[in-house]
């Protein structure tokens, strides 16, 4: 994504469902876009209120009336907002060994995790509002005003079912983020500014993905039961290496998948080997395992070939014995 030399005026470069390269560009809303869009806002407030949808004032009644929401639920959520600032509060003051600012900071996550969860349904039932669906239609409109073709001039679309046509292209998506970040003020890098991040990325402990690397730098999982680490791809799959040298390199030709157990899988993740092991009789001695029987079908095929080879294998042929003189 580059900036262009004017203000407030962005240039997307992605790609379409089939792969093309595409360039378009988003311009931060004038007044009168604005003022335009507020038309759809209205249109839509107007639509969803006589359609019987809640105003957003009324969705924390409606949340429990629905038993989505409760005292409990409530009280969680302040409980996790104050454990999220007294983690950040160690983490910004230090003073304690490095270790344990880790087990903070990974601990950190996982609280962050659980109030997004507890406050998930709640975020997508407020989208959902009188006030939730204006705003979307409102930022809609303002996505057809304000995504430009290359001559920065020209709206990619000429109206909202244009628009909707593209709604599955990923450049659009990505026209409508960078439109989102401008109005909104979304700031693209948020998860690098939270406290544990910042923390984990500056001591080594996570990559710039912020995914959490070992000292030698591969990507790992922790499991959070007993806290081992397992080496991990891209794609978060579990993986091993066959040499030092290909460990030390991170060479994706030297790298095999393997199940959580350390065992050689295939890329559907079946076992590679077969690993059957005996079974044990009651004194623990291995049974032998049970040679195959041949089944009725199996001997008259093997009888048929026995006899298809002898009829075809040519008979010795040598002197007849000679016979005895009867005197």
């Amino acid at each position: 994504m580059k900036m262009a030399d004017k203000k407030d005026l962005i240039e997307v470069n992605a790609k379409d469902i089939n792969e093309n390269d595409v360039t378009v560009w988003v311009k931060r809303p004038s007044t009168k876009e604005y003022k335009d869009s507020q038309i759809e806002y209205n249109r839509a407030f107007r639509e969803a209120l006589e359609g019987g949808a809640i105003l957003k004032k009324k969705l924390g009644e409606y949340m429990r009336s629905q038993g989505l929401w409760d005292d409990a639920k409530d009280s969680e959520e302040k409980k996790l907002l104050a454990e999220i600032g007294k983690q950040e509060g160690k983490l910004k003051k230090g003073g304690i060994s490095l270790n344990k600012a880790k087990e903070i900071a990974l601990e950190l996550r996982k609280t962050r995790a659980k109030f997004r969860n507890l406050i998930a349904e709640r975020t997508m039932l407020d989208s959902n509002t009188v006030e939730g669906q204006a705003d979307n239609a409102r930022f809609n409109a303002l996505v057809t005003l304000c995504v430009l073709k290359e001559d920065k001039r020209t709206p990619v679309w000429e109206n909202l079912k244009d628009y909707d046509d593209d709604g599955e292209q990923p450049w659009a998506a990505a026209a409508a983020g960078e439109l989102a970040s401008l109005i909104y003020e979304i700031d693209p890098n948020y998860d690098n500014s939270l406290e544990e991040n910042k923390f984990l990325k500056a001591y080594n402990f996570a990559n710039k993905e912020n995914q959490l690397v070992n000292e030698d730098g591969h990507r790992i999982f922790v499991d959070e039961e007993d806290g081992h680490e397992y080496l991990i791809d891209e794609n978060f799959r579990f993986v091993a290496y066959k040499t030092d040298e290909g460990y030390k390199n991170q060479d994706p030709e030297d790298r095999y998948f393997v199940n959580k157990e350390g065992k050689e899988v295939t890329e559907e993740g079946e076992l590679v080997e077969d690993d059957f092991v005996p079974f044990l009789d009651d004194s623990g001695k291995p049974v032998p395992v049970p040679k195959e029987e041949a089944t009725e079908e199996t001997a008259e095929e093997t009888t048929e070939e026995t006899a298809e080879v002898e009829e075809n294998t040519p008979k010795k042929r040598g002197r007849p014995k000679k016979t005895e003189e009867v005197s």
